[in-house]
Protein backbone atom coordinates (compact mmCIF):
# COMPACT_ATOMS: atom_id res chain seq x y z
CA UNK A 1 0.00 0.00 0.00
CA UNK A 2 1.04 3.53 -0.97
CA UNK A 3 1.40 6.39 1.69
CA UNK A 4 0.47 9.57 0.83
CA UNK A 5 0.68 13.17 2.93
CA UNK A 6 -1.48 16.23 3.10
CA UNK A 7 0.09 19.03 2.93
CA UNK A 8 -1.73 21.61 4.86
CA UNK A 9 -2.14 24.47 2.44
CA UNK A 10 -5.48 24.92 4.73
CA UNK A 11 -3.33 26.82 7.66
CA UNK A 12 -0.38 29.57 8.19
CA UNK A 13 2.20 26.49 8.21
CA UNK A 14 2.50 26.72 4.78
CA UNK A 15 3.64 29.91 5.12
CA UNK A 16 5.05 29.53 8.44
CA UNK A 17 7.03 26.23 8.11
CA UNK A 18 6.76 26.62 3.96
CA UNK A 19 4.30 24.30 1.49
CA UNK A 20 7.28 23.25 -0.31
CA UNK A 21 9.65 22.71 2.90
CA UNK A 22 7.26 19.87 4.13
CA UNK A 23 6.32 18.38 0.86
CA UNK A 24 10.66 17.58 0.30
CA UNK A 25 10.77 16.42 4.10
CA UNK A 26 7.78 14.53 2.91
CA UNK A 27 9.17 12.68 -0.60
CA UNK A 28 13.00 12.44 1.43
CA UNK A 29 10.93 10.61 4.40
CA UNK A 30 9.48 8.21 1.51
CA UNK A 31 5.92 9.25 0.91
CA UNK A 32 4.59 7.82 -2.69
CA UNK A 33 2.36 11.21 -2.63
CA UNK A 34 1.30 14.64 -1.71
CA UNK A 35 -2.20 15.82 -1.09
CA UNK A 36 -3.58 19.04 -0.58
CA UNK A 37 -7.36 20.30 -0.24
CA UNK A 38 -10.12 22.90 -1.48
CA UNK A 39 -11.87 26.09 -0.50
CA UNK A 40 -11.86 29.27 -2.78
CA UNK A 41 -13.54 30.87 0.14
CA UNK A 42 -15.67 31.52 3.24
CA UNK A 43 -18.91 32.55 4.39
CA UNK A 44 -19.04 34.22 7.70
CA UNK A 45 -23.12 33.61 7.48
CA UNK A 46 -22.82 30.09 6.16
CA UNK A 47 -24.95 27.14 7.76
CA UNK A 48 -24.13 24.90 5.72
CA UNK A 49 -23.75 21.68 7.84
CA UNK A 50 -20.14 19.84 7.47
CA UNK A 51 -20.72 16.03 6.52
CA UNK A 52 -17.95 14.41 8.56
CA UNK A 53 -18.64 15.59 12.14
CA UNK A 54 -21.36 14.36 13.83
CA UNK A 55 -22.69 17.37 14.84
CA UNK A 56 -22.29 18.86 11.88
CA UNK A 57 -19.90 21.69 12.74
CA UNK A 58 -17.12 22.81 11.40
CA UNK A 59 -13.99 21.62 12.68
CA UNK A 60 -11.72 24.18 12.08
CA UNK A 61 -11.97 28.57 11.95
CA UNK A 62 -13.49 29.82 8.99
CA UNK A 63 -10.52 32.94 8.85
CA UNK A 64 -7.38 30.44 8.37
CA UNK A 65 -5.42 31.12 5.07
CA UNK A 66 -6.57 28.90 2.56
CA UNK A 67 -3.83 28.72 -0.14
CA UNK A 68 -5.89 27.85 -3.35
CA UNK A 69 -5.27 24.24 -4.24
CA UNK A 70 -3.94 23.63 -7.78
CA UNK A 71 -1.23 26.79 -7.02
CA UNK A 72 -0.21 25.00 -4.17
CA UNK A 73 -0.03 21.91 -5.93
CA UNK A 74 2.10 23.26 -8.96
CA UNK A 75 4.47 24.53 -6.37
CA UNK A 76 4.26 21.01 -4.39
CA UNK A 77 5.31 19.16 -8.20
CA UNK A 78 7.24 22.12 -8.99
CA UNK A 79 10.25 21.51 -6.30
CA UNK A 80 9.62 17.46 -5.96
CA UNK A 81 10.76 14.82 -8.74
CA UNK A 82 9.31 11.32 -7.29
CA UNK A 83 6.07 12.30 -5.13
CA UNK A 84 2.24 12.24 -7.75
CA UNK A 85 0.49 15.38 -6.39
CA UNK A 86 -3.17 15.36 -5.93
CA UNK A 87 -6.15 17.44 -4.46
CA UNK A 88 -8.33 15.98 -1.80
CA UNK A 89 -10.60 17.44 -2.61
CA UNK A 90 -11.01 19.62 -5.63
CA UNK A 91 -14.91 21.39 -5.19
CA UNK A 92 -15.64 20.01 -8.84
CA UNK A 93 -18.82 21.57 -9.62
CA UNK A 94 -17.86 25.64 -8.20
CA UNK A 95 -14.99 25.83 -11.30
CA UNK A 96 -15.53 26.59 -14.44
CA UNK A 97 -14.42 23.15 -16.87
CA UNK A 98 -12.34 24.62 -19.76
CA UNK A 99 -10.16 26.49 -17.44
CA UNK A 100 -9.98 23.35 -14.30
CA UNK A 101 -9.39 21.56 -17.66
CA UNK A 102 -6.55 23.46 -19.26
CA UNK A 103 -5.06 23.87 -15.83
CA UNK A 104 -4.72 20.20 -14.65
CA UNK A 105 -3.63 19.22 -17.97
CA UNK A 106 -0.75 22.38 -17.60
CA UNK A 107 0.27 20.61 -14.03
CA UNK A 108 0.10 16.90 -15.53
CA UNK A 109 2.38 17.81 -18.45
CA UNK A 110 4.77 20.05 -16.53
CA UNK A 111 5.24 16.93 -13.86
CA UNK A 112 5.65 14.81 -15.63
CA UNK A 113 2.44 13.38 -15.19
CA UNK A 114 2.38 13.25 -11.41
CA UNK A 115 -1.03 14.95 -11.07
CA UNK A 116 -4.07 13.46 -9.52
CA UNK A 117 -7.60 14.83 -9.34
CA UNK A 118 -9.43 13.94 -6.43
CA UNK A 119 -12.88 15.52 -6.77
CA UNK A 120 -15.54 16.18 -4.47
CA UNK A 121 -19.50 17.53 -5.23
CA UNK A 122 -19.05 20.14 -2.24
CA UNK A 123 -20.88 20.44 1.00
CA UNK A 124 -20.87 24.49 1.53
CA UNK A 125 -23.92 25.57 -0.31
CA UNK A 126 -23.26 29.25 0.53
CA UNK A 127 -19.50 29.43 -0.89
CA UNK A 128 -20.74 27.42 -4.00
CA UNK A 129 -24.00 30.26 -4.36
CA UNK A 130 -21.04 32.70 -3.86
CA UNK A 131 -19.03 31.86 -7.06
CA UNK A 132 -22.21 31.61 -8.87
CA UNK A 133 -23.32 27.90 -9.49
CA UNK A 134 -26.43 26.40 -8.18
CA UNK A 135 -26.10 24.23 -4.88
CA UNK A 136 -28.79 22.12 -5.59
CA UNK A 137 -27.75 20.93 -9.35
CA UNK A 138 -24.33 20.10 -8.37
CA UNK A 139 -24.62 16.34 -8.67
CA UNK A 140 -25.54 16.41 -12.48
CA UNK A 141 -22.78 19.54 -12.71
CA UNK A 142 -20.27 17.14 -11.69
CA UNK A 143 -21.12 14.63 -13.99
CA UNK A 144 -21.15 16.22 -17.17
CA UNK A 145 -17.67 18.22 -15.98
CA UNK A 146 -16.07 14.87 -15.68
CA UNK A 147 -17.20 13.70 -18.89
CA UNK A 148 -16.47 17.33 -20.54
CA UNK A 149 -12.71 17.02 -18.89
CA UNK A 150 -11.50 14.09 -20.46
CA UNK A 151 -13.23 15.19 -23.74
CA UNK A 152 -10.55 18.15 -23.39
CA UNK A 153 -7.56 16.34 -22.29
CA UNK A 154 -7.31 14.73 -25.69
CA UNK A 155 -6.47 17.74 -27.35
CA UNK A 156 -9.83 18.65 -29.52
CA UNK A 157 -12.90 18.15 -27.47
CA UNK A 158 -16.05 16.96 -29.23
CA UNK A 159 -19.21 19.37 -28.93
CA UNK A 160 -20.66 18.80 -25.66
CA UNK A 161 -24.86 19.87 -24.93
CA UNK A 162 -25.83 18.84 -21.17
CA UNK A 163 -28.25 20.42 -18.51
CA UNK A 164 -25.30 22.18 -16.87
CA UNK A 165 -22.81 22.41 -19.80
CA UNK A 166 -21.96 23.10 -22.81
CA UNK A 167 -19.03 22.97 -25.03
CA UNK A 168 -18.82 24.48 -28.51
CA UNK A 169 -17.33 22.81 -31.31
CA UNK A 170 -13.93 23.87 -32.54
CA UNK A 171 -12.16 23.94 -29.43
CA UNK A 172 -8.42 23.37 -29.04
CA UNK A 173 -6.35 22.71 -25.76
CA UNK A 174 -2.67 22.03 -25.82
CA UNK A 175 -0.89 21.05 -24.34
CA UNK A 176 -2.14 17.42 -23.58
CA UNK A 177 -1.23 15.85 -20.12
CA UNK A 178 1.78 13.15 -19.77
CA UNK A 179 -0.70 10.36 -18.76
CA UNK A 180 -2.42 9.60 -21.84
CA UNK A 181 -5.96 9.61 -20.88
CA UNK A 182 -5.16 12.63 -18.46
CA UNK A 183 -5.47 12.70 -14.94
CA UNK A 184 -6.68 10.13 -12.88
CA UNK A 185 -10.05 10.99 -11.23
CA UNK A 186 -11.04 10.26 -7.96
CA UNK A 187 -14.05 10.53 -6.55
CA UNK A 188 -14.05 11.54 -2.91
CA UNK A 189 -17.36 11.07 -0.66
CA UNK A 190 -19.13 8.48 1.69
CA UNK A 191 -22.87 8.42 -0.03
CA UNK A 192 -23.96 5.74 -1.97
CA UNK A 193 -24.15 8.88 -4.52
CA UNK A 194 -20.30 9.11 -4.32
CA UNK A 195 -19.80 5.61 -4.34
CA UNK A 196 -22.20 5.37 -7.57
CA UNK A 197 -20.23 7.89 -9.25
CA UNK A 198 -16.76 6.88 -8.41
CA UNK A 199 -17.95 3.41 -9.82
CA UNK A 200 -19.21 4.59 -12.80
CA UNK A 201 -17.51 7.65 -13.62
CA UNK A 202 -14.42 7.29 -11.32
CA UNK A 203 -10.94 5.86 -11.62
CA UNK A 204 -10.79 5.87 -8.24
CA UNK A 205 -12.37 5.88 -4.51
CA UNK A 206 -11.23 8.18 -2.29
CA UNK A 207 -12.79 7.54 1.17
CA UNK A 208 -12.07 9.53 4.22
CA UNK A 209 -11.95 8.98 7.98
CA UNK A 210 -11.83 11.29 11.44
CA UNK A 211 -10.14 9.51 14.06
CA UNK A 212 -10.77 5.73 14.95
CA UNK A 213 -10.90 3.12 12.35
CA UNK A 214 -14.44 2.35 11.26
CA UNK A 215 -14.15 -1.03 10.04
CA UNK A 216 -17.67 -2.27 9.74
CA UNK A 217 -18.59 0.68 7.97
CA UNK A 218 -15.67 0.70 5.15
CA UNK A 219 -16.38 -2.95 4.61
CA UNK A 220 -19.86 -2.43 3.63
CA UNK A 221 -19.33 0.65 1.72
CA UNK A 222 -16.39 -1.20 -0.07
CA UNK A 223 -18.72 -3.89 -0.45
CA UNK A 224 -21.68 -1.39 -2.22
CA UNK A 225 -19.20 0.14 -4.87
CA UNK A 226 -18.02 -3.34 -6.22
CA UNK A 227 -21.39 -4.00 -6.64
CA UNK A 228 -21.97 -0.29 -8.67
CA UNK A 229 -19.18 -0.86 -10.45
CA UNK A 230 -20.32 -4.76 -11.52
CA UNK A 231 -23.52 -3.26 -12.62
CA UNK A 232 -21.17 -0.69 -14.36
CA UNK A 233 -19.51 -3.55 -16.66
CA UNK A 234 -16.29 -2.08 -14.77
CA UNK A 235 -14.50 -4.85 -12.62
CA UNK A 236 -12.01 -5.42 -15.06
CA UNK A 237 -10.84 -1.80 -15.62
CA UNK A 238 -7.94 -0.85 -13.14
CA UNK A 239 -9.39 1.37 -9.73
CA UNK A 240 -7.81 2.52 -6.93
CA UNK A 241 -9.26 2.77 -3.91
CA UNK A 242 -7.60 5.25 -1.42
CA UNK A 243 -8.32 6.87 2.26
CA UNK A 244 -7.55 10.00 3.32
CA UNK A 245 -7.00 9.90 7.45
CA UNK A 246 -7.83 13.18 9.12
CA UNK A 247 -6.24 12.54 12.95
CA UNK A 248 -4.95 14.41 15.76
CA UNK A 249 -1.78 14.66 17.01
CA UNK A 250 -2.32 12.25 20.04
CA UNK A 251 -2.88 9.77 17.33
CA UNK A 252 0.85 9.55 15.53
CA UNK A 253 1.79 7.36 17.67
CA UNK A 254 -0.80 4.42 16.62
CA UNK A 255 -0.16 5.33 12.74
CA UNK A 256 1.48 2.81 11.69
CA UNK A 257 -0.78 0.25 13.25
CA UNK A 258 -3.87 1.71 11.82
CA UNK A 259 -2.34 1.88 8.28
CA UNK A 260 -1.97 -2.34 8.63
CA UNK A 261 -5.29 -2.18 9.28
CA UNK A 262 -6.74 -0.24 6.30
CA UNK A 263 -3.92 -1.89 3.93
CA UNK A 264 -6.23 -5.42 5.58
CA UNK A 265 -8.98 -3.95 4.08
CA UNK A 266 -7.33 -3.48 0.53
CA UNK A 267 -7.23 -0.28 0.06
CA UNK A 268 -4.07 1.01 -2.75
CA UNK A 269 -3.33 4.16 -0.72
CA UNK A 270 -3.78 6.13 2.91
CA UNK A 271 -3.15 9.73 2.87
CA UNK A 272 -2.15 10.99 6.00
CA UNK A 273 -1.37 14.30 7.98
CA UNK A 274 1.59 14.04 9.97
CA UNK A 275 1.84 16.57 13.21
CA UNK A 276 3.46 19.26 11.49
CA UNK A 277 4.46 21.52 14.36
CA UNK A 278 8.15 19.04 15.24
CA UNK A 279 9.24 18.66 11.34
CA UNK A 280 11.80 15.88 13.15
CA UNK A 281 8.85 13.42 14.18
CA UNK A 282 6.47 14.31 10.85
CA UNK A 283 9.58 12.88 9.49
CA UNK A 284 9.97 9.98 11.27
CA UNK A 285 6.33 9.03 11.07
CA UNK A 286 6.03 8.98 7.62
CA UNK A 287 8.99 6.88 7.36
CA UNK A 288 7.82 4.86 9.97
CA UNK A 289 4.28 4.32 8.39
CA UNK A 290 5.95 3.49 5.42
CA UNK A 291 8.13 0.97 6.50
CA UNK A 292 5.37 -1.10 8.63
CA UNK A 293 3.07 -1.08 5.58
CA UNK A 294 6.33 -2.42 3.09
CA UNK A 295 7.10 -4.93 5.78
CA UNK A 296 3.71 -5.74 6.34
CA UNK A 297 2.69 -5.93 2.71
CA UNK A 298 5.54 -8.92 2.09
CA UNK A 299 4.81 -10.77 5.14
Amino acid sequence: MKIGVKIPNDSAKAHDIGLTNMGRLAEEAGADSLWVNDHLLMVESGRSPYPFTPDGAFPWPMDLPRYECLTAASFLAATTSRCRVGTSVLILPQRNVLELAKTTATLDALSGGRFVLGIGVGWFAEEMEALGYQFDTRGRRTDEMIEVLRHCWTGRPQPFQGKEIAVPEGLIFEPRPSQPNGPPILVGGMSRAALRRAAQRGDGWLAFQRGELDAGQLEDLLETLEDFREKAGRLDESFSHVMQLSSSPGMAPGLPEFAVRVQELGFDELIINPPWEDLVQAEELIDQVKTTVSTSGAS
